[in-house]
């Protein structure tokens, strides 16, 4: 992964020396490369492994007005009263529709 991110921030120098020099059709290119730039830190900060390890859950429209999803944990019960809200860094995660959850195979 290393190898891709050191390339892709050498073809980022290129394009910004190219916009430098007047080209400006490079634009668009310079904000791939930062878009590809973002996720592959985001995919390494995380040490996510293949792609095929993982899958991704969109969250549903409830269909009947705007409504939050919260994680819980079910503490080993089947007893809602006996789950707590996840709260990561002791603040709610608000999730809504459209959010999306990503999980290991």
């Amino acid at each position: 992964m290393k190898d891709i991110i050191e390339l892709l921030q050498n073809e980022r120098t290129k394009t910004i020396d190219a916009l430098k020099q007047g080209e400006r059709d490079k634009l668009s290119h310079l904000q791939q490369i930062d878009k590809a730039l973002g996720w592959l830190k985001v995919v390494e900060d995380n040490e996510l492994a293949t792609v095929g390890s993982y899958k991704i859950h969109r969250l549903p429209d409830p269909h009947f007005g705007f409504s939050y999803y919260h994680l819980m944990v079910d503490n080993e019960s089947g007893d809602p009263k006996d789950w707590t809200e996840y709260k990561p860094d002791n603040q709610s995660l608000e999730l809504c529709f459209d959010d999306i959850i990503i999980t290991r195979k």
